[in-house]
């Protein structure tokens, strides 16, 4: 228990470390009186629609978990599974490459009462429609801002292509995963004869820890068989969900007071934007993202007001929700105790 505290003081400390850096370099660079004044100068009405559609985004997760849960048996609250989300949220945001967000979730599942494999079930099926929708957007924006991509990213496109390449080799490991389970314990057990060979210590508990997945995925594979109906009203929800996230950046654009550019070419640049910084180590890709928006967007927004969309912008798709939702499962914490305490005074 203390280690897992240390550990989470650790990302902490990381996370507001890569925020100040991000941050100096921005006001560096930029006049801090011209973004603060622009700043001041938006409508309202545009940030209030991104705002919601952050509170959307969160929802779709929560309600895509909560079909797969029911499903199983575990009939929870849209509370319970907006909560679950928020979860995934807050720890993907403040650990490296988002790798505390599934632990976290799976924790508080089973704080309440879930079982690990339906918990891990429903995480799994949410996470592989991320995926699918997540690379289907993106090479979409890939096709249709070609010229606007390879004329304002410069060196940004390798990034943005190795990102495309790790995100759809993921997505085709999750399908063999789930659906070819004699495929994947192959090379499962060639990686295990590699590491034997190189004498690598924690050669059997890979090993062990492989296969127990391959059966999870494999569970998966069975119940999506099952519940295609399920899986297909997941995959709209998700398509929903990431459109409304990458959105976010039209409605900065429109609170600005600018016009002429195409709803959907936001969306799509955003989510070319997502997968090139998709698998950059930094917590919550705090750096990675700042920079990428700079390059991306500085043929869809004035240079004097750039910097400015972009604090906007990753102000209410992160650093809001990051307070947002850490918040929101601080209380969850509170009143929990309050109930058990409660119940133990006989209240």
């Amino acid at each position: 228990m203390m280690k897992s505290r240390k550990v989470r003081i650790v990302y902490l400390l990381l996370f507001f470390l890569c925020v100040s850096c991000t941050f100096f370099v921005v006001f560096k660079n930029h006049d801090i009186n011209l973004i603060l004044n622009n700043i001041y100068k938006t409508d309202f009405k545009f940030i209030f629609i991104g705002i919601l559609c952050m509170f959307a985004f969160i929802s779709g997760e929560g309600i895509n978990i909560r079909r797969v849960l029911k499903t199983t048996g575990h009939d929870v609250s849209f509370i319970s599974s907006f909560k679950y989300a928020c979860v995934g949220f807050f720890f993907s945001s403040i650990t490296p490459s988002s790798t505390g967000g599934d632990p976290a979730q799976l924790y508080f599942m089973a704080k309440d009462g879930l079982s690990i494999s339906h918990s891990a079930l429903a995480l799994l099926v949410e996470l592989s429609s991320f995926q699918a929708v997540l690379c289907v957007l993106s090479l979409t924006g890939l096709i249709i801002n070609f010229d606007i991509l390879m004329n304002s990213v410069s060196s940004m496109k390798y990034f943005m292509f190795l990102g495309m390449i790790i995100n759809i080799l993921y997505l085709t490991f999750l399908i063999m995963m789930i659906f070819s389970k004699v495929s994947v314990t192959k090379i499962i057990n060639l990686v295990y004869k590699i590491l034997k060979k190189i004498h690598y210590k924690k050669s059997d508990l890979f090993y062990d820890k492989c296969l127990k997945q391959i059966d999870e995925y494999h569970e998966c594979s069975v119940y999506l068989k099952n519940h295609k109906l399920i899986l297909f009203k997941i995959f709209l929800t998700t398509l929903v969900q990431m459109i409304l996230y990458y959105s976010v950046p039209y409605f900065v654009f429109k609170s600005l007071g600018l016009q002429g550019e195409n709803f959907f070419t936001f969306v799509f640049l955003q989510a070319s934007l997502s997968m090139a910084v998709s698998y950059m180590p930094m917590p919550g890709t705090v750096g990675a993202s700042e920079g990428a928006f700079m390059l991306m967007f500085k043929s869809l927004f004035p240079t004097s007001i750039l910097g400015s969309a972009m604090l906007i912008s990753r102000g209410l798709s992160f650093y809001l929700f990051v307070i947002v939702t850490g918040l929101f499962i601080l209380l969850n914490i509170i009143y929990d105790k309050l109930c058990k305490k409660n119940k133990s005074n006989g209240v």
